[in-house]
């Protein structure tokens, strides 16, 4: 920036220097050159000797010499003003010859003007050089001083923080208060990482929700890989089990002679094969990520009842005292079905799984359902997948002891489907399965 100043400077001082001398001189010469006319049209019309007054002014404003001849050549009239002062070496003259006529005489005149003043001015020019130069400096100083302050240093730090931008580091601003270019691109800049931090939030939200449906589709595809793998494995043993049975009693090998025995007992295997099979479908449209809720206002209280007197057959048998804290009409929404099938799993698993003689506790509020069996626990590597499709407690899978595994299975499905919390914890008197309502 100062380079630049001083460079702009200099060249503007020299062209001064080279065109002012020049436009002097040319200047002058014309003037010259017009007094020089005057005075011959005034030599014409009243002589020499009546216009010596005349030829002094001439003279004298010109800084020339002037020497008039008559027709035969001889002097009559001469002055040199110029003389009277020292005429530098390189000042520039000018002469002009001009004829005129006054009494039937022809008289000649030569006029001679020295620009004494053009080459004096050049001198102060070059005289005052030095100076010039120290001006120059000082003014490039103090312009680049403020330029410095005004421009560069508010460029300077806009580049800083465009630099940061460019490496997403939107946290800097910039400075806003000035008026001119600088401001409006501050504030322009200042407007563009707005826009960006916001499309950088809105691109890592996305991402985010991104990764986190791929995770929940992993997830999903891996819950469906163990489903089915769980399926065929569910399905093999009843199917090896009725396949021997009937070539037992197609070949007639020992006790399968008796085919009326192993017929019912192929009979009830299909059966729990067809249980099963509808406890899968169940699911696996339950699961489905098209599956869709019903939902309604829906009476628990009315549920909870119902779900009680199913159970109240098997308590009955194995003397289980079932205690019931059920306030009236207590309603949430949900779908009235699929409800019911949890809550009469939950209730069922907890008379069902009790030891005889043993007690369910049942408590119903406005906020969450509570189902205790006391007289078991659970271990807590059982507990923490328990809720996994086709996983028991009870490790022999024999169906006269479990179920299939499906039911809590598909009690989370459901709840999860309603929004529902639910946890089953270990007590001191037993078991706990809490839902809690949304």
């Amino acid at each position: 920036m100062l380079s630049l100043l001083v460079a702009c400077c200099i060249i503007i001082y020299g062209l001064v220097l080279y065109f002012l001398p020049k436009n002097y001189q040319t200047e002058l010469e014309s003037q010259f050159s017009k007094s020089f006319q005057v005075l011959i049209t005034e030599l014409e019309n009243n002589g020499v000797e009546n216009n010596s007054q005349s030829i002094m002014d001439f003279s004298i404003k010109n800084n020339a010499s002037i020497e008039i001849f008559d027709s035969v050549g001889n002097e009559i009239f001469n002055i040199n003003t110029a003389g009277t002062e020292e005429v530098p070496s390189s000042a520039k003259a000018l002469s002009t010859t001009a004829f005129f006529s006054y009494d039937n005489q022809e008289y000649k005149v030569n006029a001679t003007a020295t620009f004494v003043a053009v080459s004096q001015s050049y001198d102060v020019l070059i005289k005052l050089l030095p100076l010039i130069i120290v001006v120059i400096l000082l003014i490039a100083i103090t312009g680049a001083y403020v330029c410095s302050r005004s421009f560069s240093k508010p460029l300077v730090k806009i580049c800083g923080v465009a630099k940061r931008m460019s490496n997403l580091d939107m946290t800097w601003q910039c400075d806003t208060s000035r008026n001119d270019e600088i401001g409006i691109l501050a504030l322009s800049l200042n407007d563009m990482a707005g826009k960006l931090t916001n499309a950088l939030d809105s691109l890592r939200q996305a991402n985010e929700q991104l990764q986190m449906d791929i995770e929940k589709e992993r997830k999903q595809e891996k819950q469906r890989i163990d489903f089915f793998t769980s399926v065929s494995h569910e399905l093999k043993t009843p199917i090896t089990i009725i396949k021997g049975e009937l070539e037992g009693m197609i070949y007639q090998v020992g006790d399968y002679k008796d085919r009326d025995t192993y017929l019912r007992h192929s009979l009830k295997t299909v059966n729990d094969m067809e249980k099963l099979v509808k406890e899968i479908l169940v699911a696996a449209k339950m699961g489905g990520s098209d599956f869709q809720v019903s939902k309604a206002e829906v009476n628990i209280s009315e549920l909870i009842q119902k779900c009680i007197r199913n159970s109240g057959g098997m308590a009955e048998d194995k003397e289980i005292a079932i205690n019931i804290t059920l306030p009236k009409d207590v309603k949430c929404v949900g779908d009235k079905d699929l409800l019911y099938r949890a809550f009469s799993n939950i209730i069922g698993n907890a008379v069902q799984y009790s030891p005889e003689k043993e007690t369910v506790i049942i408590k119903l509020s406005d906020n969450f359902l509570s189902v205790e069996n006391t007289g078991i626990h659970i271990v807590n590597e059982d507990l923490e997948q328990i809720f996994n499709p086709f996983y028991r407690v009870e490790k022999s899978r024999s169906r006269n002891t479990g179920g299939s595994g499906l039911g809590l299975y598909i009690v989370k499905t459901i709840l999860d489907h309603h929004g529902m919390n639910y946890q089953m914890v270990n007590t001191e008197q037993g078991v706990n399965f809490t839902v809690l309502f949304s």
